[in-house]
């Protein structure tokens, strides 16, 4: 939806619009004309100016870091951003995890305690680059370590908890030891203004956190004061894991993800958080929920109204009734939202053995490590999640299953397609916006879903034009991406998910664990779907 801006003499009496509208019509600029519409004259700058830094990106190429230490230091602009965005990732032209020169961000890293000036931020989102790990392992030499990513969150935490001091910070950096010899950390030479004021975020998403539990984080009392912030109800995070599809060894034996999602319910989704969350969005690039086990018995988000998961994997009857269950005090009695991409029912699964005796159907992480395979079965079927659904989530307004864009640094082509249609002549480098607009699955899941370019007859630059796709792409639903089924064999590698739904996904059915399953999970998908557009419209 391109919008071009008119040509207004420069006279505010002229301006004679009410607020309202004016917000309307800033809120769908693009930044480049806001910027235009700036110059016009004083009226339509002051209307202008707080759309303009609405939006900030902090990222560690281009010019980025010294915009953003210029704009933390007025006092005019830096109360305006509501949004920010921070990028660890260097030039774009850098080849991550292929051994190359890493020229560390000193600069990036000098700057982020400069998040500490915005105190009026309503979301930060937060981006790390997906290659992590343990580079002893490969030979392969990881440029986000174990110890950047600790630095850069707990910094963060120290800026939004209002507990950023020169000293905290030495602290942190004498936690870690992954800087450049030659690097001396410089600190603001401002002295920051309300520092010790907490910074109510309401949003924060995390892309390509690593699936790492780091005691060092976990333990500071920064990070346990942002989890805990009273105003944090929207949280969304994309886990990332150790890849190598070179390596010839197993995804399965790299030990730190068992950790990580053991410790989640204590550190991301502490009790604290998890009472006051109103959208989670909780997605990972390898599949989780069975092994690695998560479990969420113990955690009702009372207030919960929006979740979505990526690649979670159903195997048990609890986590049917545990999702009936959640969102008892968000004043409807349950979910309202509920959006399932790529998570797949485990119908069989060659794994070490014995499994859990004191919980049944799980893997045990020590007998993975040391016994031999046994295949095992798991009787749960999506007509079996459905009906029971059917009946137990009565306040269910939205369901979605499919499949989202999970392609790792690649944009949806029509949500790109859709910002270049936006921004006309004004659009950046073509590579940034790609970059930018990669990675969002966890963020884009209520999104249209994308053009059916096999069999559909919408004409695409229709599609771009109306500006739909502009937040994003959403889950696709179509063809044999719902109602998946996946399998497991712990003796494959690099990856032991053995996904059956690449060779249904143009298919109208999808993938069948026995004969006789997809007619009857269709038939119980349609029930559903029926049960809850019926409460919707009663509504």
């Amino acid at each position: 939806m391109s919008i071009t801006v008119p040509i207004i003499e420069s006279r505010s009496s002229d301006i004679t619009f009410p607020s309202e509208l004016w917000d309307v019509i800033c809120s769908v600029l693009p930044k480049p004309s806001l910027s235009r519409l700036r110059l016009v004259c004083r009226g339509l700058n002051s209307i202008a100016l707080p759309w303009t830094f609405r939006e900030l990106r902090f990222e560690g190429f281009g010019n980025s870091t010294k915009n953003f230490v210029e704009i933390a230091k007025s006092p005019q602009l830096r109360h305006l951003v509501r949004e920010l965005t921070v990028d660890t990732s260097v030039e774009l032209d850098f080849e991550y995890n292929c051994n190359e020169d890493y020229q560390f961000p000193t600069e990036f890293l000098d700057a982020l305690p400069y998040i500490n000036c915005f105190k009026h931020l309503d979301a930060l989102h937060l981006r790390f680059n997906h290659f992590c790990g343990d580079e002893d392992r490969t030979g392969i030499s990881i440029e986000e370590t174990w110890d950047f990513r600790y630095r850069v969150l707990d910094t963060v935490c120290h800026c939004i908890a209002g507990m950023w001091t020169v000293e905290r910070q030495m602290e942190i950096e004498d936690a870690v030891d992954d800087s450049p010899r030659d690097y001396k950390r410089t600190y603001p030479e401002d002295e920051f203004d309300d520092s010790d004021q907490v910074i109510q975020l309401k949003e924060l998403t995390i892309t390509n956190l690593a699936d790492f539990h780091d005691p060092r984080l976990a333990s500071s009392e920064a990070f346990k004061r942002v989890v805990s912030l009273a105003s944090l109800r929207d949280l969304k995070i994309l886990i990332t894991s150790q890849k190598d599809e070179d390596l010839d060894n197993s995804t399965v034996y790299y030990e730190e993800k068992y950790k990580f999602f053991k410790h989640l319910p204590r550190t991301w989704l502490n009790t604290n958080i998890s009472n006051n969350l109103t959208t989670l969005s909780l997605y990972s690039e390898e599949f989780w929920g069975w092994f690695p086990k998560m479990d969420f018995r113990s955690m009702d988000f009372p207030n919960l109204q929006v979740l979505a998961l990526g690649h979670y994997v159903f195997t048990h009857d609890w986590q049917i009734d545990w999702m009936s269950s959640i969102g008892q005090k968000n004043g409807v009695g349950g979910l309202r939202e509920l959006y399932l991409d790529n998570c797949p029912i485990l119908y069989q699964a060659n794994q070490a053995s014995p499994l859990d005796e004191n919980d049944p159907g799980y893997p045990v992480v020590s007998t993975v490590f040391r016994a031999a395979a046994e295949m095992h079965t798991y009787p749960i079927r999506w007509s079996d999640v459905l009906s029971r659904w059917a009946t137990s989530m009565k306040s269910l307004e939205v369901f979605r299953m499919g499949h989202s864009h999970w392609f790792v640094d690649e944009a949806p082509e029509d949500t790109l397609e859709s910002v270049l249609n936006h921004l006309g002549t004004d659009a950046d480098d073509e590579g940034v916006l790609r970059h930018r607009l990669s990675n969002n699955v966890h963020r884009s899941f209520d999104c249209p879903e994308p053009i059916d370019r096999a069999y559909g007859d919408v004409d695409p630059q229709t599609e771009y034009k109306s500006g739909k796709y502009l937040r994003g792409t959403g889950i696709n639903g179509r063809y044999g991406g719902k109602l998946q089924y996946i399998e497991y064999d712990v003796n494959c590698f690099p990856s032991p998910w053995k996904e059956t739904f690449w060779s249904y996904r143009d298919d109208n059915e999808g993938f069948e664990p026995e004969d006789g399953a997809w007619t009857t999970d269709i038939a119980a998908l349609q029930e559903f779907t029926l049960a809850v557009k019926a409460r919707t419209a009663g509504n």
